[in-house]
């Protein structure tokens, strides 16, 4: 009798501790892969990792090795404190879930903010709710928006990225749990940095942007996992500082242009386009070229003519001038004979005049002449 007495009450001490658990009060179920963060009048108080290979050092998630302690567990329950005193600390959450159209139906009735993201079949819900524990790993979905291309040419890139907790304190405590976005946020600049004025992808017209090594960077022709990954672990220290947290591992999946999902076809109508509108400008650069010889050649033609022909004028006009010296050389000779060669000169001038009148003088009864002038073989009045 005594036996079963103490088997129904062991078994009644199970029960409420199993009950207790769920609740969180003196002891808690923990799942794998998640942190507890237990609170004593609204302070820190310590952390409960239930995290394969890994303890607490200094109050961050660290792998097993030296100063690192792993809290033990009494059958997958984990001793919290004395309730109220020391009690599991609970915070709201925000972040972005990944999908599809029947589930963005479901998520929205749940309260989650659903958005377009562009990319075909991928829907981001927005999610916020009250939690009592923080993931040691999880992979969450991220978009990087209008990053901007060479020639202004910006793309939407879409991952999904393993955000690993290494300081829950700070990212649960004093960001108030508010990690995620933080670590989104540094990680878009991040990637925005590195891609910022690539060329999408190579063309032996346009020029690239060269790395520091001097390499070439096309963003089509990027080893995308690799490239991704090492330039954000590289950086991975200005996540921590922002939230707490760095990022595992980087899985790269699309790019879009920045706006819709149809519009990766009129950005790859708009860069064949572009290499049309340099191969005609190359084009007309060459006719351009071919046409400043040909008028330079005729300007050279046409100023050697107009020379030829001032040096003919001006020989004509000299000879003219040495025949007119010798003729009043002759006749300033005789008697006379000064009156006689003005009066051939003036003769000839009428004879070659081309207008309508001739005055002679310059008194105010200087004579008019009028003169008949010929056209088309016959006189005009």
């Amino acid at each position: 009798m005594e036996i079963v007495l103490i088997v129904v009450l062991l078994i009644g001490i199970a029960v409420w501790i199993y009950i207790l658990a769920g609740y969180g009060i003196f002891v808690s179920f923990i799942k794998t892969g998640e942190v507890l963060l237990v609170e004593e009048g609204k302070k820190f108080y310590r952390l409960i990792p239930n995290i394969p290979g890994y303890g607490v050092k200094d109050n961050k998630i660290a792998p097993l090795g030296k100063g690192v302690e792993q809290p033990k567990s009494f059958f997958g329950i984990f001793w919290v404190g004395f309730y109220p005193l020391r009690k599991i600390h609970k915070y709201d959450f925000s972040w972005d879930k990944a999908v599809s159209k029947e589930e963005a139906e479901r998520e929205e009735k749940k309260g989650g903010k659903i958005e377009e993201t562009g990319f075909a079949g991928v829907i981001l819900s927005h999610r916020s709710e009250a939690v009592n524990s923080i993931r040691h790993k999880n992979s969450y979905p991220v978009v990087v928006k209008e990053v901007e291309l060479a020639g202004q040419f910006k793309i939407d890139i879409f991952f999904n990225v393993i955000f690993e907790t290494v300081d829950p304190v700070f990212a649960v405590f004093i960001l108030n749990g508010n990690w995620f976005s933080l670590a989104t946020s540094a990680f878009r600049g991040i990637i925005s940095d590195f891609v910022r004025g690539m060329e999408l992808r190579k063309r032996e017209e346009l020029k690239p942007l060269k790395q520091e090594d001097g390499e070439e960077r096309f963003f089509e022709d990027l080893q995308k996992e690799t490239a991704f990954n090492k330039v954000v672990i590289d950086n991975e220290s200005i996540i921590l500082d922002a939230s707490g947290v760095i990022p595992f591992k980087v899985i790269y999946r699309d790019y879009a242009t920045s706006g819709s999902i149809a519009s990766k076809n009129a950005a790859e109508a708009l860069k064949i386009a572009e290499l049309e509108a340099l191969a005609a400008k190359a084009r007309g650069k060459g006719k351009g070229d071919e046409t400043r010889e040909i008028k330079s050649a005729e300007a050279d033609g046409i100023r050697s003519v107009k020379k030829a022909e001032a040096e003919g004028i001006r020989e004509v006009k000299s000879a003219e001038a040495e025949t007119l010296g010798k003729k009043l050389e002759v006749a300033l000779k005789h008697a006379q004979g000064g009156d006689i060669a003005i009066a051939q000169e003036y003769s000839g001038a009428i004879r070659d005049f081309q207008g309508s009148t001739i005055i002679f003088g310059a008194s105010n009864v200087s004579p008019m002449i009028p003169i008949e002038q010929k056209k088309g073989g016959k006189k005009q009045p």
